[in-house]
């Protein structure tokens, strides 16, 4: 009776190298597949969290914006007032009576600035430091909206919280009018030179 010998079985070098691409190709996708399914199942889920966290300190209060509220209504020229309080920004829109001028509504967004001074300090509210993020200050005021209209006029107030000091503009006109005339098309057509030459 004559024994017989088991051989093993030995893998080729290219078997061996298929099996090691087709981890090294695994690996990667199961680890993209993990992402998505737990992407798939966090979609519809709210993040919480606190982009200002050991910002804006101190806070401007429902009773802080309540009081501005008061102060500016008792302005001269205000006609209507709304104060939101949106992302770390204060902004104040202040629709002023149709008959004020330029130079009046500029005056107004001033007063504004003082009373929101007077009430939420400008210099702790509305001024970053090195280790914190505070309040960025919008005002608008307007007699109108109608663009259409060449009587608008429009100012807006600006102080973020990195800036020094307020910038103040009169948005409604341009600041060059020669370039928003080119714009708007306003220029007289030139003569074309093929309307020039007129067979006599």
């Amino acid at each position: 009776m004559t024994n017989r010998v088991k051989k093993k079985r030995r893998f080729s070098k290219s078997a061996v190298l298929l099996i090691v691409g087709c981890v090294i190709i695994l690996i990667p996708c199961l680890i993209f597949g993990g992402i998505l399914i737990s992407a798939a199942l966090g979609t519809g889920t709210p993040i919480f969290g606190d982009r200002y966290e050991g910002d804006l300190d101190p806070a401007i209060t429902d009773e802080d914006i309540s009081a501005l509220e008061t102060d500016i209504r008792a302005l001269s020229g205000v006609e209507n007032l709304d104060i939101t309080l949106i992302s770390g920004q204060l902004r104040i829109n202040i629709d002023t009576t149709d008959a004020l001028t330029a130079e009046e509504i500029n005056a107004l967004v001033k007063e504004v600035y003082t009373a929101v001074d007077n009430r939420t300090a400008i210099a702790t509210y509305f001024t970053s430091t090195e280790d914190k993020k505070m309040y960025d200050l919008a005002i608008n005021a307007y007699n109108y909206i109608d663009s259409e209209n060449e009587g608008m006029i429009y100012y807006i107030l600006t102080k973020n919280a990195m800036m020094e000091e307020y910038d103040i503009q009169l948005v409604s006109e341009p600041l060059d009018e020669e370039l928003a005339s080119d714009l708007r098309g306003d220029t007289e057509p030139t003569t074309s030179p093929s309307s020039q030459n007129v067979i006599e």
